[in-house]
Order: C-alpha cells, then structure tokens, then sequence
C-alpha cells in the first residue's frame, strides 16, 4: 500500500513524457505540411471540411499521435473528423 502513490506518479510522468513526444510529432507534421503547402500553415478546416488532424495525417504514424494519455477523453476519427468519445486509453 506505500508503493501505491509511488507506482501512481510514475505513471503520470510516463504519461506526460508520451504527451511531451505527441506535441513534438504534431510539430513536425505541421512543418513538413508547411513546406509541402509552399509556407501556408495548416488551416483549421479546409474547402472540403476536412479538419487538421485529417489534413496532418499524412505526417504522422497514426490518429493516437493526437492524443493525450493524460486526459479523460479520446479523439476517434468519425467522417474527417476527431470528436471526443469521453473515456480513457
């Protein structure tokens, strides 16, 4: 039972430092789109309604790249879209 609040904080930092790793990737992704696209950054919805994290997914490895193992809440990709389901990985 003493280990517990120990085991509880690694934990945490584990999922921080995944967390730290994702917003690095989406940086990169957002470059890589920016020097693909001659400099426009990504837009937060284009003509055809796709939104960034569709329009970055080239970029990236998967849709678990966007989110974090920290929050209640999970993006599913539904339609071009990322929408919240409200449970946790």
């Amino acid at each position: 039972a003493i280990l517990f609040p120990v085991f509880g904080r690694a934990r945490e930092n584990s999922r921080r430092s995944v967390c730290q790793s994702n917003l690095k990737q989406i940086g990169l992704a957002v470059i890589q789109y920016t020097q693909d696209f001659d400099g426009y950054m990504v837009p937060q919805q284009n003509t055809t309604n796709r939104y960034w994290p569709t329009l970055l997914a080239p970029y990236v490895k998967g849709d678990q790249i966007f989110v974090c193992p920290s929050t209640d809440q999970t993006l599913v990709n539904r339609d071009n879209r990322f929408i919240s389901t409200g449970t946790r990985m």
